[in-house]
C-alpha cells in the first residue's frame, strides 16, 4: 500500500510464519512431553500438528507469491538473487511437502521402516526455519531468538536423548 496506510500483506506474512513456527515447535514438542505420563495423550496429535505446520508453510509462500511478488516471475527471480534466505525457507516448505504427503497410514505401512529415516528430516526442516528466520531479520529480533531457542532446544533435547540411547547400545 502507499506510505499511509498498512501494509496487510506483510501482517499476514508475519502471521502465517509465526504460526508455521508455533505448529513446528508444536509437533517436535511432542516426544519430549509424552516422557511424562500425563502428556502420552499427544501422540494423538503429532500428524495434526505437523499437518497445520505445512499448511501455515505453505500459506505463508502463497501470500508471498500472490500479495508480495503479485505472481510475476520477473518479481520473485529478484527476490531470489536479492533475499536468499528465500531458499532455506524453501527447503523446509519441500521436507515439510515431503512429510506431509508420507504422513498418511497407508505411506507409513509403504514406507516401512523408512518411514521413520525420512521423517527425521524434520530436524533439517527446524534448522532451516532458524535459518530462514535469521537471515531475514532486519532489526527487531526478538521472534527468531523466541523460536531459534525453543526449536533449538528441542533439538539439543533430541541430540542428548539420541547419543544417550547410542552409548547405552555401544556401551552393552
Amino acid at each position: 500500500m502507499g506510505k499511509y496506510f498498512p501494509d496487510p500483506g506483510k501482517l499476514l506474512m508475519r502471521l502465517s510464519g509465526i504460526w508455521a513456527c508455533v505448529f513446528m515447535a508444536g509437533a517436535l514438542s511432542v516426544t519430549p512431553l509424552m516422557t511424562f505420563q500425563r502428556f502420552k495423550i499427544l501422540a494423538r496429535y503429532r500428524r495434526f500438528t505437523g499437518l497445520a505446520a505445512f499448511f501455515y508453510s505453505v500459506l505463508h509462500l502463497i501470500i508471498y507469491l500472490v500479495l508480495f511478488a503479485g505472481l510475476s516471475w520477473t518479481w520473485i527471480r529478484s527476490d531470489l538473487v536479492e533475499k536468499p534466505y528465500i531458499y532455506a525457507g524453501v527447503l523446509a516448505l519441500v521436507i515439510l511437502l515431503l512429510l506431509a504427503v508420507t504422513s498418511t497410514k497407508p505411506m507409513m505401512k509403504r514406507l516401512g521402516r523408512n518411514w521413520k529415516r525420512l521423517h527425521r528430516f524434520i530436524y533439517l526442516a527446524a534448522l532451516a526455519i532458524i535459518a530462514h528466520l535469521w537471515w531475514q531479520v532486519k532489526s527487531d529480533t526478538s521472534l527468531a531468538i523466541i523460536f531459534s531457542s525453543v526449536l533449538g532446544g528441542l533439538l539439543a533435547y533430541r541430540l542428548v536423548t539420541h547419543s544417550k540411547r547410542l552409548r547405552r547400545l555401544y556401551s552393552s
